[in-house]
């Protein structure tokens, strides 16, 4: 008797009737959405992601973009990213040991990271996206393989633990951003006076000075940025290479902990729940979007008003910062609220499909943004770096997007796999896979 259920080897991908449809629907909302967010970072000094007095224009349309991004999106898009990140480690492994692949599976979860953190080296060197996010990631999936099996109880207070200590040390920064601002401006005042400085109030001014150059570049460090930018592709190569290791590995403890790990715990547990999977009462996810957007909203535009009445400085967005942690899981919760209350009822089938082709080609469109970017904001490409408004790059947003929301259906039509998920695939297995669609399984 047919038990309607499709079998599969036990260390194979995944058959496309076996996959989880909101997954890919929230993945192709999360990879369109980051765009959001990584734009400015292709297409403006690197200071100009957080402060918009330094590139790309300050009124008008252009600080109605950045308000809109900032309270909206902020830090949301990767949450998503990383929830299903976390899920779908539950999915891949579980599958795998439900089928019968014992030690496999573990095997089969470590050669996959491994493959994901070289391929977010090429993305963060010789792609030159130094905010990608692939190769941490890959470090996360690597050391969360052991917590995979717990409950969704114990996955999400520790989750809400890591992101209260998170949350506590912003606090703490905040006070020492606040000291180090009243040491240097005495130490100024001392300068002013003619008075020889002491070497502790020099190190007061240079630390400080250093601290407001995250947020406002110098004459120098901009001109060399857009140096970089606007000359060949091996001087792109070598002139963001430190920029780019300072951001993906120097930075990365603190990253891992406090911004990754704690939603991917979060996507492990709301999969567990049935949550994600769209199966849970529509009750539940109205009140996610309520709750959520109910505080996500507020906080945020709090969060906003602090760091422009601070003119966007260094204490500015650490006194922000405090609270970012609880607004930026409430937004999250309220956009989640609304997807999944949306997939629920049915709504908008033929979006529902064409975010879910766009979700299965993640990878591949995460990959085609940066070249995309890469090709129209450097030199050796059309050279548009720090020439737009901010607001025009979002014409740029709204060109990708349809491009690959058109892309992705075709192709999916044609192939079992985007370009590179089929890549990822094969190398995981360890064996060529069928690339499309009416090929036969197996190695070929």
């Amino acid at each position: 008797m047919s038990t309607g259920i499709i079998a599969e080897p036990a260390v194979a991908p995944v058959a496309k009737a076996a996959r989880v449809a909101s997954l890919d629907v929230l993945r192709g909302i999360a990879v369109l959405g980051i765009l959001i967010m990584n734009i400015a970072g292709f297409g403006l000094l690197l200071q100009a992601y957080m402060n918009p007095f330094v590139d790309g224009g300050a009124s008008g349309a252009d600080m109605l973009s950045y308000e809109i991004v900032s309270v909206l999106f902020e830090g949301t898009m990767r949450g998503i990213f990383s929830l299903l990140f976390g899920a779908s480690i539950v999915l891949l492994t579980d599958r795998m040991e439900k089928g019968g692949a014992g030690i496999m599976a573990a095997e089969v979860h470590f050669r996959r990271m491994c493959w994901m953190l070289l391929f977010g080296i090429v993305h963060w060197t010789l792609l030159l996206w130094w905010g990608e996010i692939l190769f941490n990631y890959a470090m996360c999936g690597l050391l969360l393989f052991s917590v995979r099996k717990l409950k969704p109880r114990t996955l999400l207070i520790a989750a809400l633990l890591i992101l209260t200590a998170a949350g506590a040390w912003q606090v703490r920064h905040y006070h020492k951003v606040e000291d180090r601002k009243v040491e240097a401006a005495a130490a100024e005042k001392a300068k002013a006076a003619g008075q020889k400085l002491t070497e502790k109030q020099t190190k007061a001014i240079e630390r400080w000075t250093e601290q407001r150059e995250n947020y406002m570049p110098s004459a120098e460090d901009a001109k060399k940025s857009r140096e970089t930018h606007g000359g060949s592709y091996a001087n792109a190569v070598s002139g963001q290479l430190s920029m780019a290791y300072e951001m993906q590995w120097t930075s990365a403890p603190f990253w891992l902990a406090s911004d990754l790990i704690p939603f991917m715990l979060l996507g492990m547990a709301l999969l567990k729940l049935g949550i994600l999977g769209a199966t849970a009462p529509p009750r539940t996810y109205g009140l996610m979007l309520l709750i959520g957007y109910g505080v996500g909203i507020p906080l945020g535009l709090h969060e906003l008003r602090v760091v422009e009445a601070g003119g966007f400085g260094p204490l500015a967005f650490a006194e922000a910062d405090q609270t970012y942690q609880l607004s930026r899981l409430a937004m999250l919760t309220g956009h989640l609220g609304l997807v999944l209350l949306i997939l629920r009822a049915g709504l908008f089938r033929f979006a529902q499909r064409t975010l879910a082709a766009v979700g299965q080609m993640a990878l591949s469109n995460y990959v085609a943004q940066t070249i995309i970017c890469t090709a129209l904001f450097y030199g050796f490409g059309f050279g548009l770096f720090s020439e737009l408004q901010r607001h025009e790059l979002y014409y740029v947003v709204g060109a990708i997007w349809a491009v690959e929301l058109v892309w992705s259906p075709i192709w999916l039509r044609y192939y079992r796999f985007g370009p590179l998920e089929w890549a990822w695939r094969s190398l995981t297995y360890w064996q060529r896979q069928p690339f499309r669609v009416g090929s036969a399984a197996g190695p070929s």
